[in-house]
């Protein structure tokens, strides 16, 4: 009780309500641009926080939280530009209901539902975390498989569409979904010799390319015609008694969806509006309005992705398991603050949890106050004209995709898959099946590959395990329910189904705005309504500062042309946000900066995927000047000896190694096997038995092979169980035997009390382990770590080596940093030149003699999914030729007259990305110029337009740079 009343004073002082708003202000504005994550943000954010109390710090990373997931609605709904993967749903009723002639409402529905689905989680994250995250670890990966599999069973019963264009479209999207390295196997596959390919294609790239862009080009096609007047008041914000008792058991079910899937780790808030949105239409009375406005769509969706945030809480208070990358920022910044994860924070710090607890209440009715309070002024986006509208939304698009990983690849896939969901819709394909496919295909590969494992290639446990049994029963009943319905329906009346669908179809072309000769009064009567006059004075003035902003760092540097570095060096982390190897760069990023030991900002870009080849490639392709490094680990080594690159150390300039860190041979807390050498005499005796939780390819499987390597033979059975996290949840779970963490991670997860050390794979006990003997000490030769290191492109001037191993050199002796890397368990080494390349070829010798594999002939999915793809393509096609009711000739024949005006804009984009990519013109520049004639084209260069139109040009070009770049810290092309 006195922890409670402790807490409810703390967050009702003026800093921590101060605190809350900023945060869930800031979140929202995040989430609601597409490139800009909730990750991000906080990643960012994290290093501020160092300085606060353990308590605010959390009260501000968790309000940042609520409020990124809440900001997606704003985007997808007006634009149908989902600013998060979570928001896609939402897009599928929000954005057609806003076009109605409704925005003010799809945006209410929404912010309700929000707000219900983060009370709902927030009432099962404080009296119910401890039981349910337990039990959720009894869920295997044969579990997994299963329960993603009952959701890829929505796919013939989310859309409106006919089942075979549901299906088609399903399988293309897990067919987009499988390029890069698996995650399954670690083998590098469909990746047509292109090496971007190697990490696959990006969820947040895809989803703009499908939505933003696809919408983008129909709405150019389709300028000419008028939308209906928008007109919202706050008083048609509020739901009615009609709506809450049409909406209450919606809103209530979704929420528990949403808090159960987010209570899983690894799965997500887009899984759990996938699945409350099948089950919305599959409970309602009027399936037929999901996908044109429905309502119960909208309140759906959002009810059960904000309903995840506070069901990812659960096991990362509870237990300490992020349960998804936002969880392990908020995870790290835990551990940086001296804090141990798990059920002891309970019973050592009740006051941190329930601050948790209770920040996370009040954000969620912050983020409500907030959102309902702009709605008014967010609607007219909607009736901003659209010549000037459409540059904006293609200017966020490219930047947003840009910023994601930095690279120009994620924006031409943007591209490339926007033309693609044109040409889907254009054919009757549904979109949001693909977007089911791609979401949810390689996490039934990854969970089905690694159940075969554990179970030597039997099929069997999949039925015979009971929750894994039930999962698949209710996938059945999800498919024949909705088949039978569909049959009876049309053997009662076939041809007004057919004519209801045709109508359907209709119905998703866009209506837009504007500038035609019926249109240009609506256009001309917008900027009358709200002052031109005003708006040049504040365009000029906008413009002028700047320009003087930017202008300010070019003269303030003038004086040291000459110098390294003119510009802020980029740091790769070929990783995600609050992983160890992130959280270390940003210690010593944030040292650099604080003592000003370089002249210019250090910038910590995110370049996860292929397990850490894209972003060292990135680098490695990057101009030898110093201005783009890499931070990263002993993995750049083990993806050339595992083969997913047939490069290494080689390849770069050392610059430092700065960190090591020891790896752990960790059980269960009652496993039969007090050490190391235990355990592998039991593996002897029973050959195959034991199962070894690994990540094929990754630094933990080469250990594992190290310690066979060392006692002359071949233990254990490998099983593929993802990351850190997935693996602790299988060990406490029992689907495991036992597997490597690094120390840091081991020392964070054991505060449950359900692993245990067996031996530390160094050459010296870590004090952190006193009482753990090391490998060697147990007469097993098997010395594996994980050191850190910084790398610059290969010939990059020595001197410009020297300064910035310098730099690094007077980081890593700052006490702040020393103890920041201590509580990550992280040593803090220093080695530079000849000691560097010693201990480079060292590790390289290790790993050289070691070959990890996969143990069981797994099935090859990409063969089959390809062949269904095509099987199912075939039958599309033979329907559209010889039963399609619609003749091909009519439907191409209804091509709007300003066709020709987006593909003209569309080549126009790929020149401006081409001209990005190769560095032709400055960023602010290029995207003024882009801005101008696309908005002059579509505004058929109306003089009395131009001046605006060059105005809004620069303003978006000067802004997006200085918003992305500055406060951001995204270094655009």
């Amino acid at each position: 009780m006195d922890a409670i009343q402790t807490t409810v004073v703390q967050l009702s002082t003026a800093l921590s309500l101060t605190l809350i708003f900023v945060g869930t202000s800031l979140g929202i504005f995040v989430g609601a641009i597409p490139g800009l994550t909730g990750a991000m943000l906080i990643a960012l954010t994290l290093p501020l926080t160092f300085t606060l109390d353990p308590q605010l710090a959390m009260t501000l990373l968790v309000s940042m939280y609520v409020g990124s997931i809440s900001g997606g609605l704003i985007t997808g709904t007006l634009l149908r530009m989902p600013g998060t993967p979570a928001s896609v749903m939402t897009t599928l009723d929000g954005y057609p209901m806003s076009q109605q002639g409704q925005p003010g409402r799809a945006l209410g529905l929404g912010i309700y539902a929000s707000l219900v689905g983060g009370l709902i989680s927030c009432l099962f994250l404080v009296t119910l975390s401890a039981p349910i995250a337990r039990w959720s670890t009894q869920l295997g990966p044969f579990e997994y498989c299963s329960l993603v599999m009952m959701a890829l069973v929505l796919i013939a019963t989310i859309d409106g569409a006919s089942l075979t264009r549901s299906l088609f479209s399903g399988t293309l999207g897990i067919l987009a979904a499988m390029p890069g390295i698996s995650a399954a196997t670690g083998e590098v596959r469909l990746t047509l010799g292109f090496a971007s390919l190697n990490g696959g294609f990006k969820l947040l790239p895809v989803l703009i390319g499908m939505f933003a862009i696809n919408q983008v080009l129909r709405d150019i096609a389709n300028i000419d015609q008028k939308i209906p007047r928008v007109s919202v008041t706050h008083s048609g914000l509020w739901l009615t008694l009609v709506d809450w008792k049409n909406q209450w058991v919606n809103m209530l079910r979704s929420s528990l969806i949403g808090t159960f899937i987010g209570i899983l780790p690894g799965i997500g808030a887009n899984i759990g509006s996938i699945a409350a949105y099948s089950a919305a239409k599959n409970s309602s009375k009027t399936p037929q309005k999901f996908g044109s406005g429905s309502a119960e769509g909208i309140v759906a969706s959002e009810a059960a992705n904000n309903a995840t945030v506070g069901g990812a809480l659960i096991p990362l208070v509870a237990m300490g398991i992020p349960g998804s990358v936002i969880d392990a920022i908020l995870l790290g910044a835990l551990v940086l603050h001296g804090l141990q994860p798990g059920p002891r924070l309970f019973s050592d710090h009740p006051e941190l949890v329930h601050t948790i607890m209770g920040t996370y209440f009040l954000a969620n009715l912050v983020m409500f106050a907030v959102m309902i309070a702009s709605v008014g002024f967010l609607a007219k986006l909607v009736r901003f004209p659209r010549p000037f509208l459409l540059p904006i939304i293609l200017t966020f698009c490219i930047a947003g995709s840009f910023a994601l990983s930095n690279r120009m690849f994620d924006v031409w896939v943007m591209l490339g898959f926007g033309l693609l969901g044109l040409v889907l819709e254009r054919n009757r394909i549904p979109l949001a099946p693909f977007v089911i496919g791609f979401v949810l295909g390689p996490i039934a590969e990854e969970n089905l590959c690694a159940g075969l494992m554990s179970s030597h290639g039997s099929w069997l446990p999949i039925i015979t395990r009971p929750i894994s049994l039930l999962f698949v029963v209710i996938s059945a009943l999800l498919l024949i329910v909705p088949l039978v319905r569909q049959f009876r329906k049309k053997w009662d009346s076939k041809k007004k189904t057919m004519n209801d669908d045709d109508a359907k179809e209709t119905s998703i072309v866009p209506q837009s705005e504007t500038l035609s000769e019926n249109g240009e009064q609506n256009s001309h009567s917008f900027w009358s309504r709200y002052g031109l006059p005003v708006w040049h004075t504040v365009a000029v003035m906008a413009i002028i500062g700047m320009i003087v902003f930017q202008c300010s760092g070019f003269f303030a540097n003038q004086h040291e042309l000459t110098q390294f570095p003119q510009q802020p060096v980029q740091v790769v982390v070929p990783f995600s946000a609050g992983g160890g190897t992130d959280l270390f760069a940003r210690i010593v990023q944030k040292s650099i900066t604080e003592n000003k030991l370089l002249k210019q900002p250090v910038v910590i870009i995110n370049q996860a995927g292929g397990s850490g080849t894209i972003g060292s490639r990135n680098v490695k392709q990057a101009r030898a000047d110093g201005y783009k490094i890499l931070c990263t680990h002993e993995g750049l080594i083990t993806s050339k000896y595992s083969g997913k690159v047939n490069y290494g150390p080689e390849a770069f300039e050392p610059i430092a190694q700065t960190g090591e860190i020891n790896l752990v041979v960790v059980v269960h807390q009652n496993a039969r096997h007090k050490n190391l050498a235990e355990l592998l005499q039991y593996a002897e005796n029973h050959p195959g038995e034991l199962q070894f939780g690994t990540n094929f390819g990754a630094l933990a499987h080469f250990a594992a092979k190290k310690i066979e390597q060392a006692c002359g033979g071949e233990y254990f059975n490998y099983v593929q169980s993802g990351d850190g996290q997935k693996r602790y949840t299988l060990l406490i779970g029992g689907h495991i035997d036992a597997t490597i963490f690094s120390l840091a991670e081991f020392l964070a997860y054991r505060g449950d009390g359900q692993i245990r050390a067996l031996a530390v794979l160094s050459k010296e006990r870590n004090s952190a382990l006193p009482d753990i003997a090391t490998a060697r000490e147990q007469g097993i030769d098997a010395v594996v770590g994980n050191s850190l290191y910084w790398f610059a492109p290969k010939g990059t001037p020595q001197e410009r080596i020297d300064l910035l191993a310098d730099t690094l050199e007077q980081a890593m002796q700052s006490d702040s940093v020393r103890n920041s890397l201590r509580a990550l368990s992280i040593a803090p080494v220093f080695y530079r030149g000849e000691k560097l390349n010693e201990n480079i070829s060292q590790s390289e010798k290790i790993f050289s003699e070691l070959v990890p594999g996969s143990t069981i002939q797994l099935p090859d999915f990409p063969f089959y999914i390809i062949i269904a793809t095509l099987s199912l393509m075939s039958i599309v096609v033979v329907q559209e030729i010889f039963f399609s009711r619609t003749p091909s000739t009519n439907r191409f024949s209804s091509c709007k007259p300003r066709t020709w005006l987006a593909i003209c804009c569309f080549v126009l984009l790929c020149c401006y990305v081409l001209v990005l990519e190769q560095g032709w013109l400055s960023y602010w520049l290029a995207t003024a110029f882009m801005v101008a004639v696309t908005g002059g084209a579509m505004a058929k260069w109306q003089p009395r337009y131009l001046l605006i139109l060059i105005e809004l040009s620069l303003l978006t070009g000067l802004g997006t740079e200085i918003v992305f770049t500055s406060v951001f810290s995204v270094v655009l092309p």
